[in-house]
Formats: C-alpha cells, sequence, structure tokens
C-alpha cells in the first residue's frame, strides 16, 4: 500500500487547500483502499452530494465515507446532516466510516481508522443546533459523531502511525464483531457501552462485579432499562459466547 497521496496534476488543476486536499485523499482511498469484509481491492467512488455514504464495493454491497483531516480526530467528529444518518442507523443501512489523518507536508498517510457501520447506534450521534436564520442554509441541522463513545474494538486500524496493518488483520478484527450486524442499533449500543465499561478496567482479567461499577453510568446511557445488572450480565454472555471473552470460574471473564 502507497501512503503517498500527492499528485502533482491535482495541484496544477485546482487552487482552493480544500478542494486539493478532498480530491487527493478521495483519489488514494479509491486507488489504495480496499473492502475490509471481502478484501475486494476494487471501492467505487459513488455520485458527488450522495447522501450519507461515498463509496461502495461492488462486490459484497459494503458502502463507505471518508472523514480526513491533518490533524488527529478527537472525540467528537463533525458529519453531515442528522436525519439521514439517524434513519440509515436505523434502517441500519448507514455506511462503514473510515477517519483519515495525513500531513500536508510529506502528503503522506499517517493514520486510517476504521468504525464498522455495525458498531454505530443512535446513541453515538450527536445533534447540533440548527444554522441561525442569516445563514444561507438556515435552519438546517447537522450532527457529530461521539468517537468517545466508542470501544476499541469498534475503532480498527489499517493504518497506524504511517505503518500498514496486514489486510487479513483488518478483515480478522472486522468478522470478530460481525455478530453485532445481526442486532438492532439499541441492542448494538448495549454490547458497545459494556465492551467500553470492560477497557475502561484497563486489565485483561475481571470480575463481573467490577462491570457493575458502572451500573448508574450505563443507567443514564440507557434510562429506559431498569434491569441493568440483568443487562450487563446478558451482554458478558454473548460475548462470552462470541469468542470476545472466556469464562474463568463464576463470576470472573478474560478478555482473550
Amino acid at each position: 500500500m502507497n501512503l503517498s497521496i500527492y499528485k502533482e496534476d491535482v495541484f496544477e488543476k485546482y487552487h482552493s487547500y480544500s478542494q486539493i486536499a478532498r480530491v487527493l485523499t478521495e483519489s488514494w482511498f479509491q486507488e489504495e483502499m480496499y473492502c475490509p469484509s471481502c478484501l475486494n481491492e476494487e471501492l467505487d467512488k459513488n455520485p458527488n452530494n450522495t447522501k450519507v455514504t461515498d463509496f461502495l464495493c461492488q462486490n459484497c454491497g459494503n458502502s463507505f465515507q471518508l472523514k480526513s483531516q491533518t490533524k488527529n480526530f478527537s472525540s467528537r467528529v463533525v458529519d453531515g446532516a442528522f436525519s439521514p444518518m439517524v434513519e440509515s442507523i436505523i434502517r441500519k443501512q448507514n455506511p462503514n466510516f473510515f477517519f483519515m489523518n495525513y500531513s500536508n507536508e510529506s502528503w503522506e498517510i499517517m493514520n486510517l481508522l476504521l468504525v464498522p457501520k455495525f458498531f454505530f447506534s443512535q446513541s453515538i450521534i450527536e445533534k447540533r443546533k440548527p444554522l441561525s436564520q442569516y445563514a444561507r442554509r438556515s435552519g438546517w441541522v447537522g450532527c457529530n459523531i461521539l468517537l468517545s463513545k466508542l470501544p476499541l474494538f469498534g475503532k480498527i486500524k489499517i493504518i497506524e502511525d504511517s505503518k500498514v496493518i496486514s489486510k487479513h488483520a483488518v478483515q480478522q478484527n472486522w468478522k470478530n464483531l460481525f455478530f453485532l450486524n445481526e442486532q438492532k442499533p439499541e441492542k448494538r449500543a448495549w454490547t458497545s457501552d459494556v465492551l467500553l465499561c470492560i477497557e475502561k478496567l484497563n486489565k485483561r482479567e475481571f470480575s463481573a462485579d467490577e462491570i457493575y461499577g458502572y451500573e448508574d453510568n450505563l443507567s443514564r446511557l440507557h434510562p429506559d432499562n431498569s434491569h441493568i445488572k440483568a443487562k450487563i450480565r446478558q451482554q458478558l454472555q454473548i460475548l462470552r459466547d462470541k469468542g470476545i471473552l472466556e469464562f474463568k470460574s463464576r463470576g470472573y471473564y478474560k478478555l482473550k
């Protein structure tokens, strides 16, 4: 995989920095990136202004959206219109997201992160304030993607510090949690939230009681559920059955 995005003809054709960056990053993605699900090496670019999605894998039907910038991505990433994104999540038609960090000095990819579509739920989509009446698109409502609410399992590394991760390792990470694709968005949110609680413990072996310590936090995230501990036990069992956790003894688990 060539990490350089530089193309002299793009600099000759465009004068706007934002246009140059968009063309360079999208061109690199189409030429160099593969589908993390089926490893198809040809991703087709959708027409400009296509809602929610940028690229499509014709082999398996997965769609992708690319977000790129020179700075590292923070906990909150600005995205497009709020309603189309939420509707796509409810209908399970939302795209997979790639977050690209590149250098505008060397014009190379530094980091590339994938958040699979099955980690998206309404709880990580934040509604922004409508644009003011004086704005060109007055009343338009955008959204933010809250990366901070996702566990590391939901952030698959493609390129890290200019080093390319094996595509087969990427695909395996995708497959490990693909079972979430069959779940409804609200159930995905529970699995993702419990995984995030496990990661916050910062240890490979832990007890169910330690996860119960996040009961109040999970209750705030899921106010409609009054049986938080029972839900935690259910999620631990699901993660054990799917091979993410290993059962050590009664009430004790280990991250595989």
